[in-house]
């Protein structure tokens, strides 16, 4: 009887003990860690309340729940302007930045190459993305030491929104109009004069006259509003390719426990899936706002003005590959590779994004 008695308190205590631990598992509360994200895009862009939260999300998942990620977004005007993130980045002024390499002209010299004129022209900002990310992988090019890279991404194919419309090289010539860093190149091929400045300014810019156009993705259409300064829209893929870092300083980087760097890690693929797919839903996006709701009139070149066209941004690429050897790079491989890795990728068929 005694042994019986004895049996039951056991089993009790057991029960209670196993209780208890799975108890306090589960009400264990997940590890809070805090990261600044400094990038070009307004509150109201998908890049600020569908992409990077979603990729926080995903990391946050691969790291099974154990932590909480509080993220603190800095948008243009609060931190650092366009082309001061990556080095606010280096120097810790923000946890985490993001902005296109264009900002920066000359300080991604192979990553350049996916942006020159008429070299790797991307078919959709899926293959752009995922282009993007092989190249970056092939070659990881000392430019980006200093700091951990955690996932690129890509625009899709460029337009030129316009005040008056773009139909022939002839229109182009002696217009002032905003492009950045290589895109900047193929206008001055093209004896239009750029003019460089961050998205977040050209909606002034346009407005007051200071330039009569800005090369970029329709999606700027609608997501900074510039369909309200602009009535024509022509597309022009022979002419710009956009890339964006998402990069961490590497002493916060390091600071972070290891299983959520392995979880970092694990998601920058999907997250570079996942932002290609987001940037063309918002191109179409962008087109259908301004078309619909402000009456935007869409261009496109007909073959034989494509064809001048692409016979004057032909030189372009001459220029890169002395420039890079220059630097010792090898640039006939660099700039054939951006090629290639694109077209495989324009070949694919891609599903949509879901918001």
């Amino acid at each position: 009887m005694k042994k019986n008695t004895l049996s039951i308190f056991l089993a009790f205590g057991v029960i209670a003990l196993v209780l208890c631990v799975f108890g306090n598992v589960a009400l264990a509360k997940p590890v809070e860690i805090k990261l600044g994200w400094a990038h070009i895009w307004p509150p109201t862009h998908r890049c600020s309340t569908d992409q990077f939260p979603r990729y926080i999300a995903m990391v946050e998942e691969a790291a099974k729940g154990k932590y909480k990620i509080k993220l603190n977004q800095y948008h243009p005007g609060m931190l650092l302007g366009g082309s001061e993130i990556f080095d606010g980045i280096h120097k810790g002024i923000a946890d985490i930045g993001t902005a296109a390499m264009a900002y920066n002209p000359e300080t991604f010299p192979v990553m350049e190459a996916l942006a020159q004129a008429g070299i790797a022209p991307p078919a959709t900002s899926n293959a752009a993305a995922l282009a993007t990310w092989e190249y970056y992988n092939k070659y990881k090019p000392k430019e980006f030491d200093g700091v951990k890279v955690l996932y690129m991404f890509a625009t899709g194919p460029g337009w030129i929104h316009s005040k008056t419309p773009v139909r022939r090289l002839e229109d182009i010539q002696g217009m002032t109009i905003r492009a950045t860093g290589n895109t900047a190149r193929a206008i001055t091929a093209l004896g239009g004069s750029p003019t460089a400045m961050p998205q977040a300014e050209v909606y002034l810019a346009l407005q007051k006259g200071i330039a009569k156009a800005t090369i970029a993705p329709i999606e700027v259409l609608q997501g900074f509003k510039q369909a309200e300064v602009t009535q024509y829209s022509t597309f022009f893929p022979m002419g710009y390719s956009e890339q964006f870092y998402v990069v961490m300083n590497q002493k916060k980087w390091d600071s972070l426990p290891k299983d959520l760097q392995a979880a970092f890690d694990a998601v920058a693929e999907q997250a570079v899936r996942d932002a290609g797919a987001m940037w063309q839903y918002i191109q179409k996006e962008g087109q259908d706002y301004a078309v619909s709701k402000t009456g935007q009139e869409l261009i496109y070149f007909s073959d034989e003005e494509a064809k001048r066209l692409i016979a004057h941004l032909k030189p372009i690429r001459d220029k890169y590959v002395q420039r890079v050897n220059g630097l010792g790079l090898p640039g006939e491989e660099l700039a054939d590779e951006a090629g290639r890795i694109m077209a495989k990728y324009n070949a694919i068929k891609y599903g949509p994004w879901v918001p």
